[in-house]
This record gives structure tokens, sequence and C-alpha cells, in this order.
């Protein structure tokens, strides 16, 4: 009879020093669920600033004053007479404090040198996910927090349903509600930047629950099906690989599903995890803003989600020879901030 029994070896722990080898007939089949850092959508939506000191300032000027324009009689510069003094800017300073985050691990040598894989790298790789999932936690907590989009300015641009941005609208019974909720979205977004953001600037990040609920309404199964790549949607290829929906939807930048993963029990507790961005019941729909790559630079900016990053995700391993270990840890020392809360949106329940 072939050997059905199981090994849960839990390296470090009691008297699991030595790991039994690969049984020669699974070919040492390795069932790893690691996410590769890259793959968490997070780098797709928010903007990395890499910075010198872990606290610091960015400089927010008034968003208004490229487009006040009250009457064509405040420009005027009559012959004869001086010129018009005119008024400056209003700028403001807002300070961000970077935090410093990290998960470890411990391998004993004997441990480490017996076993039949890179037993160091898989523990480095499981540390390196976490602390992914992690820094997602945060920005998603921003960027669903309703004071963080409360503006002086008069641009309001947090919703806590569909209905208050367009009335009597939401993505379930009404046929076209993604794409009224969709076009009011960027409506507002260009009107509370004063036109310095524009529709091809503009991401919606939804997580999967409401992606579904999105491909399979009416008014998105009539575009795709008037796109011109309707056979890809059909053969399921990369175009429309975001869970049905295709990769720009209705004048926006691009759509991006957030599949992120958060696991929020305690090990041997009650399972309990569940994606980012609302639940079945209250699909939350987030517009943000991110122009230009992955690494911001000096200057001006309309990235919504910024992460300011003093130590980006800084894996290291380290021999401890008195304790006979391998060490290991991955440190994440950032902030995660709304820099530009009018060149984003949030409506946290979509379905009334």
């Amino acid at each position: 009879m072939p050997n059905t029994s199981s090994y849960a070896v839990a390296p470090g722990g009691g008297n699991n020093a030595f790991i039994p080898t690969f049984s020669a007939a699974t070919g040492q089949i390795q069932i790893e669920f690691t996410r590769s850092v890259n793959r968490f959508p997070i780098t797709q939506y928010a903007q990395i600033v890499p910075v010198q000191q872990m606290s610091g300032y960015y400089l927010k000027i008034d968003e208004q004053e490229t487009a006040r324009v009250v009457n064509t009689q405040d420009l005027q510069w009559p012959l004869g007479e001086d010129r018009p003094t005119g008024i400056n800017s209003d700028f403001e300073f807002n300070q961000f404090t970077c935090q410093r985050f990290q998960t470890s691990f411990h391998i004993p040598q004997e441990t480490a040198r017996q076993a039949q894989w890179d037993v160091v790298a898989s523990h480095a790789r499981i540390a390196a996910a976490k602390m992914m999932t992690h820094r997602s936690l945060r920005m998603a907590t921003q960027l669903t927090t309703s004071s963080n989009y409360t503006s002086s300015g008069g641009g309001q641009n947090y919703y806590a349903n569909a209905s208050d941005l367009v009335a009597s609208t939401d993505i379930t019974t009404d046929p076209d509600g993604v794409q009224k909720i969709i076009r009011a979205a960027i409506e507002r977004i260009v009107q509370n930047t004063v036109g310095a953001v524009s529709a091809k600037d503009i991401l919606l990040v939804v997580n999967p629950i409401t992606a579904r609920i999105m491909a399979t309404s009416a008014g998105v199964r009539d575009y795709v099906k008037n796109y011109p790549a309707a056979l890809s949607f059909l053969k399921g290829d990369d175009t429309f690989a975001a869970y049905g929906l295709p990769q720009t939807l209705f004048g926006l930048g691009g759509v991006v599903v957030d599949d992120t993963v958060r696991v929020s029990s305690r090990k041997g507790a009650t399972d309990a995890r569940g994606f980012f961005y609302g639940t079945a019941s209250a699909p939350g729909m987030v517009f943000v803003s991110r122009p230009g790559g992955l690494v911001g630079n000096e200057g001006p900016s309309f990235s919504t989600a910024t992460i300011f990053a003093y130590e980006d995700m800084t894996v290291e391993t380290m021999e401890d020879p008195w304790n006979r270990r391998v060490r290991g840890s991955v440190t994440d020392n950032s902030a995660t901030v709304l820099t530009a809360a009018l060149s984003g949106l949030y409506i946290a329940d979509a379905n009334t």
C-alpha cells in the first residue's frame, strides 16, 4: 500500500532539526502559496517616493488659483497704468513620518544545512509577502478613511453610497450604473483638480467581488460586446485578465483589481480572511490618480496615494553561531499617505 502519511514540519520548533527528504515519487514537488512581491496590485496604483529622512514635509499648492478667473476685467492692464500687483498663491507644508515595521524568522543551522530545498529563501519569500500585505492594508486604510477626503476647497470626494454621487444609481439594479458612476467620478476629479488630472490619469481600484458584479452588469457586458477585442473577452485573454473587466473602461486610464488577501485571524483560531475595498454586501470603489511611473521624482505630482519609503523592503539574513540559528528579517520603513486627496474619490457602497 502507498504511504499516505504527511508531516507538518515547523522548522525551529521542538526536535525538528532534520527535515525528511522528498519521496522519489513526488519528483520534489513543492507546494508554496507565496506571492511575488512585484505581483501585489498596490504597485499599480500607489507611487513610491524614496526619501532620505524618516520625517519630512511635502509641499501642497492651492489647486484653485491656476483656474481662478472670476471675470475678464480682473486681469486687464490698461495702457499707462501701473502693472496690477496680483496675489500670491496659497501653499502649505504637510508632514509625513515613516514608521518601521518588520517580520522575522529563525531556523536551526542543522535544518538549513540538511533541508532538500532552500528553506531560508522560502521563509524570506513568506516574510516579504507578509510585509507587502501589511503595506497594502495600511494603504487601503488610508484610501477608505472618509476623513481623509475632506476639503476646505469644497471638492467633495467621499460618498457613503453610489446614489450620493449619482442620484438613484447602483451597480446591480441600474443597467448603466457602472458607466454613470465612472463618468461622474471622472467629472468630479477633473473639477476638483481644475483639469490638472484627466481621465487617462485615473485608475479604478476594486476587489474581485466588486469586479465580478461589474463584469456581469448589463452596461459592462454591452460595452465589452462592442469592444474591438470582444473575442479576447470570450477566450479570457490577457486584455480581460482583470476578472472579466477590460483594462480600460468608459474613459478611465485603467482598472486595477486588488486581489490581495488578508488573513486577520491568529494561527489556530477560526479562519478569517478577506479582500480590501469592500464586501459582497457593500462593494467599494476607489478612484485614484497615478500619472507617470511607479517611482516618483521631485516636482509637481497629482498622485492620490504615495508611499514615502525610507527603507523599502530590506531583506536581511545572518548566521547566529552562538544559538546555532540562521536568522532573517524583512523591514519596511515607510509612510502611506494620501498626498493629493482631491485627485481621488471613494465610494464606500456602490450597491445603494
